[in-house]
């Protein structure tokens, strides 16, 4: 088997390489192009080159946009047993709310 590959690899390097018309290459790339159809808007590069100043942008507006100084003072979390159903009838905070499904049943008053 080594033998017939070395044989046809030899044969191979004494050929001439096959002309190529010079225009070769362009008319592949047309073929290539025209079977693409809706393939090309998928090119991530051309996506990518034409978005980058856009998100430049948000970036920079990101980094620059003004917070307020001192946040909001956050209301102490009232006491809200899921099992409760007048406690679904009341207006409940959200750090209520995630305190009740955080602590396990029977712990409601330990840490």
């Amino acid at each position: 088997m080594e033998d017939e590959q070395d044989r046809v690899a030899a044969l191979l390097r004494s050929m001439p390489p096959p002309d190529a018309r010079g225009d070769f290459v362009a008319r592949v790339n047309a073929r290539i192009d025209a079977t693409a159809g809706w393939l090309v808007l998928a090119d991530f590069r051309t996506w990518t080159l034409r978005l980058a100043p856009a998100a430049c942008v948000l970036a920079l507006i990101a980094i620059l946009w003004r917070t307020p100084a001192t946040p909001a003072p956050v209301a102490a979390a009232t006491m809200f047993s899921p099992a409760s159903s007048t406690d679904w009838q009341k207006d409940v905070s959200g750090d209520a709310l995630l305190d009740a499904a955080l602590t396990p049943n029977g712990e409601q008053g330990a840490r």
